[in-house]
């Protein structure tokens, strides 16, 4: 049974085996080490962006969701977002995106994009509520059968 956390809600034995495994399912940060992540995510509490979460499949760690909010204030996550969420069951993926579009849209300000212009956070929960539709349809994400 697959089964999701926020970082901020995991035990410490919990935050570690995570933050461990990560590399078992591709995910390196950008820069630095565990450490590094670590160091970020024991600061990341709160209603607002960052927030961390794991996806656990028993005690086996399948899958991630960061919502960073901003790809320029950490150098561990260059992104505004990452996730392996095309690798998961949709039973999974439906209240983690739920989460994601919460979150982009009660998140204040503007993202100012590498050209200078401007994309409002609303328009990144939009793009959610597509990828979610395009997912459910069986677009950009892995069949059933061949998820984590």
């Amino acid at each position: 049974m697959e089964r999701f956390y926020n970082y901020r809600n995991m035990s410490l034995e919990q935050r570690k085996f995570a933050l461990n495994s990560l590399s078992s399912i591709g995910f390196f940060p950008a820069y630095g080490s565990i450490k590094t992540m670590r160091r970020i995510m024991d600061k990341a509490f709160g209603e607002k962006m960052p927030q961390f979460y794991f996806v656990f499949r028993e005690k086996e760690l399948i899958g991630y969701m960061f919502l960073i909010g901003n790809d320029k204030m950490f150098r561990a996550f260059p992104w505004l977002a990452i996730d392996n969420l095309d690798e998961l069951p949709m039973k999974i993926v439906e209240p983690l995106m739920d989460i994601a579009i919460k979150a982009w849209n009660n998140e204040d300000g503007n993202i100012i994009n590498a050209d200078g212009s401007i994309t409002e956070k609303s328009l990144i929960a939009q793009s959610y509520k597509q990828r979610l539709e395009n997912y459910r349809h069986g677009t950009g994400r892995r069949s059933e059968n061949e998820c984590r």
